[in-house]
């Protein structure tokens, strides 16, 4: 893509430079002769290649300051959106679908470079701020997905595993979720699961006969201090209450004791 978006700063200028000569010459040599301005000596052998080093030399003086003021231009209105991205994280309530702390916490990993803060990323802390701004809006299934793998990219703090991806049938794309609710779900897993990378958040595709299930398995860590209010799993549960004429169907549990599993089956 980003070759593709070379040509049309390269076929451009390259038309620019090779229509810029003879017009040049016409205007110069040709035009304000005939009219009796002279600003050059008569035409001589030899002078072609010295006019065309000198439209180069112009040209690409023009570019130098083109590029110039594009590069500065694209950096400081990065570091305006960053700040303005700053504040807007520091604003989002606790009970929002995506909790303001964990989302800070995203952020910090950026400014640390923990993670490469680029446009993707600053596009996907814009993007969740406008859905927390629509929690009751449903999205393709494929685009929660989307920003989902953008999210455990981002968690770099956790193991995250994504396994069975090539099990979901292209139909089950096309099926809506309520906004940020898978998202949510990684939160949980993230926030209280042991912390370090020993021991992995799985998040798994199952191909069942009569379903395709979304499933979200994280060890519980024994030592949390942090209790959750259970807020956002209990926001994300009446959202999906209205899915289940959709045969869509939510369901949590307890395993060994010590994992918690979340399941979201998109029945056929």
């Amino acid at each position: 893509m980003k070759k593709f978006r070379l040509w049309y700063v390269w076929l451009p200028n390259f038309l620019l430079l090779v229509l810029v000569y003879p017009v040049v010459k016409w205007y110069y040599y040709h035009f304000l002769t005939a009219h009796h301005v002279v600003f050059y000596f008569p035409w001589k052998d030899g002078d072609g290649q010295k006019l065309f080093i000198k439209i180069v030399r112009g040209l690409a003086f023009v570019l130098l300051i083109l590029s110039l003021d594009t590069f500065f231009w694209q950096k400081r209105n990065k570091k305006m959106k960053i700040s303005e991205l700053q504040l807007k994280v520091k604003d989002i309530a606790d009970n929002a679908l995506l909790s303001g702390h964990f989302l800070f916490k995203l952020y910090q990993f950026s400014i640390e470079k923990r993670i490469v803060f680029d446009l993707k990323v600053l596009d996907f802390f814009q993007y969740i701020i406008n859905k927390i701004a629509m929690r009751d809006t449903r999205v393709a299934l494929a685009e929660e997905w989307a920003y989902l793998n953008q999210l455990v990219v981002m968690c770099v703090h956790r193991t995250i595993e994504i396994k069975g991806v090539e099990l979901v049938p292209g139909c089950i794309w096309n099926r809506s979720v309520p906004t940020l609710s898978l998202m949510t779900w990684i939160e949980n897993a993230v926030s209280y699961s042991p912390y370090g990378k020993a021991i992995p958040i799985v998040i798994e595709w199952i191909h069942e006969d009569d379903a395709t299930v979304f499933r979200v398995r994280n060890r519980i860590a024994s030592d949390n201090e942090e209790k959750g209010t259970g807020k956002g799993l209990e926001l994300v549960n009446r959202l999906f209450e209205p899915l289940q004429e959709d045969r869509v169907n939510v369901a949590y549990r307890i395993e060994e004791e010590m994992y918690f599993v979340v399941e979201l089956k998109f029945m056929n």
